[in-house]
Order: structure tokens, then C-alpha cells, then sequence
């Protein structure tokens, strides 16, 4: 569990690299901002599988109402503003600022990946029973405490990938216009691709096909990835062959799947950097 809750914790460090925030994101906080952040609220409660059981091995992803909408359980993928490892005992508290937020949690293989679901595992989604995610409202000095919640198995099925969705849909090639397996295209709303990104898909298959799906319509930014934090590519990561790497513009209609999308990268380089092995490359944001 300590080398679990150390992953999650360089996950985070890499999710908030100043290499994947805006430029304004990296001016040092001023006196007022330290003083407003030092009167933090705290969400907390307990993360059970049954009765009687503590889901441990399991994280905390906390969605911002202003970074972007709502999570959902499987219309699409939206991206933690904040992670947390939830304790052996299923316990969890978070620092957060005044807000509104969402909350879902998921028990993980420690060894496994910190990203969308790909087998079956134990979700708690803070919902209603129609699925619709549901705000958690907290005020300055505020413990606002959820008490005992509980998890149920979550299977791949669940995902919405037809009907009632609004996606990309395409495949991801290398300069030589053969497929690149295990990639993830991630969606911004700014042209820069600079910042966390809002939405990302699942991985790509073997013939490189990838299905992105929104929340609505509207203009995106794609940008492909070997790891769903950003932070630093590493040398031998697949990215954009675009002009220094910029993310491609698609615009979406709601309900629309907008298809025949392709993605071309090329393997960045990084001089006196030997090229990492692909699963180190994988996982380098949860190792250093």
C-alpha cells in the first residue's frame, strides 16, 4: 500500500508539472491567494465494498465544477482535477478549496494503471440513480463529511460507445503510416494543449483506433500521449508531428461521431536520453 499511495502521489506531482500548466498557472501565488488557500474546506468519508468491508488499494478522483462538467460512469472520461489514495481502512479526507466539486473513487491494481477502467473493478460514484453525478458544495473552514459510502463492480460494458454519445472517432499512425497500439488522444479546450486536459479516451487497439467522446458539442483539441498525466514526453513517447507538437482542431456537434480523424506522430527524442521501455514509458508518471 505505501509503494500504491507513493505512485499516485508522483502521479499527481506529474498531473501538476508547471511543463503542462499555463503560463499564468506558474506565477507564484500571492499574499492574498496563500491566505485564501490557507482556509481550505475538507471532504471526507469512508469507502466500503459491502457492509463490513474497507475498499482499500483504492483512490479518491476529484472533479472541479470550473475545469470542466460533470464526470460520468460511461458516456465519457473526464480527467481528475485532484487525486488522492484512499487508506487500508477505506478512509479518505481531502484538503480542497471553497467550491463545488464531484467525486467518484476506484479500487486499483497496485501494479496497474491510473486511468480508465479496463477490466472490472470496484467504483463509487457520487450520484443520483439515474447516473447524473452530483455537486458536493463546501465552504471555507467547512468538514464536509459523506459518512460511509458504498462501492459496486464496475464492468467495461457499462460504457456508452453507440447511442447517446458525442465522440471523435479515428486511429492513430506513426510517419510511416502504420498504426501506434496503446496510445491515449486527450481533448482540451485550448489550442495550446498547455494545462490539464479535459476528456480522454480509452487506449488505442493494435490498429490504432481510438474513440473520444465528450460530454457536448463544441471545439476541441487533441493531443496524443503515451501517459494520461502529462508532465514532460520522454524519449521513444509518441506525440503530434504537428509544428512543435500542437494539438489538432475537431469541431463536434451534440449527439455527433464525428469520424475518419487521423492522428500522425512521431517518436520524440530528447538529447543524452536513452529511450525508455514501453511499459516503463507507460508508467513513468506514477515511478519518476
Amino acid at each position: 500500500m505505501r509503494n500504491f499511495t507513493a505512485k499516485i502521489c508522483l502521479f499527481i506531482v506529474m498531473l501538476l508539472s508547471t511543463n503542462s500548466l499555463p503560463a499564468a498557472a506558474e506565477q507564484p501565488a500571492s499574499a492574498a491567494q496563500v491566505a485564501v488557500e490557507s482556509l481550505a474546506a475538507a471532504i471526507s468519508g469512508q469507502i466500503v465494498i459491502d457492509d463490513k468491508t474497507p475498499m482499500a488499494q483504492g483512490i479518491i478522483l476529484l472533479y472541479n465544477s470550473k475545469s470542466g462538467p460533470p464526470p460520468s460512469l460511461g458516456r465519457y472520461w473526464r480527467v481528475p482535477d485532484h487525486m488522492s489514495p484512499v487508506g487500508d481502512n477505506g478512509m479518505f479526507s481531502l484538503e480542497v478549496a471553497e467550491g463545488t466539486y464531484y467525486l467518484q473513487s476506484a479500487r486499483k491494481n497496485p501494479d496497474g494503471e491510473i486511468g480508465p477502467a479496463y477490466e472490472k473493478e470496484y467504483v463509487y460514484f457520487h450520484g443520483d440513480a439515474q447516473g447524473n453525478a452530483l455537486p458536493i458544495t463546501v465552504k471555507r473552514g467547512e468538514n464536509h463529511s459523506l459518512g460511509r459510502l458504498k462501492a459496486f463492480l464496475w464492468s467495461p460494458d457499462m460504457v456508452q460507445r453507440d447511442k447517446g454519445i458525442t465522440a471523435v472517432e479515428g486511429v492513430v499512425v506513426d510517419t510511416d503510416g502504420k498504426p501506434v497500439p496503446r496510445a491515449l488522444v486527450l481533448a482540451y479546450y485550448n489550442g495550446s494543449g498547455l494545462g490539464r486536459p479535459v476528456f480522454v479516451s480509452d487506449r488505442t487497439g493494435k490498429d490504432g483506433r481510438f474513440q473520444l467522446r465528450t460530454n457536448d458539442g463544441g471545439t476541441f483539441f487533441l493531443k496524443v500521449r503515451s501517459v494520461a498525466g502529462g508532465g514532460k514526453p520522454s524519449a521513444g513517447e509518441f506525440l503530434n508531428t504537428t509544428k512543435e507538437f500542437q494539438p489538432e482542431m475537431v469541431t463536434l456537434k451534440k449527439g455527433e461521431k464525428l469520424k475518419g480523424v487521423t492522428l500522425k506522430v512521431i517518436k520524440f527524442s530528447r538529447p543524452l536520453e536513452k529511450e525508455a521501455p514501453v511499459e516503463k514509458r507507460e508508467w513513468r508518471v506514477l515511478e519518476k
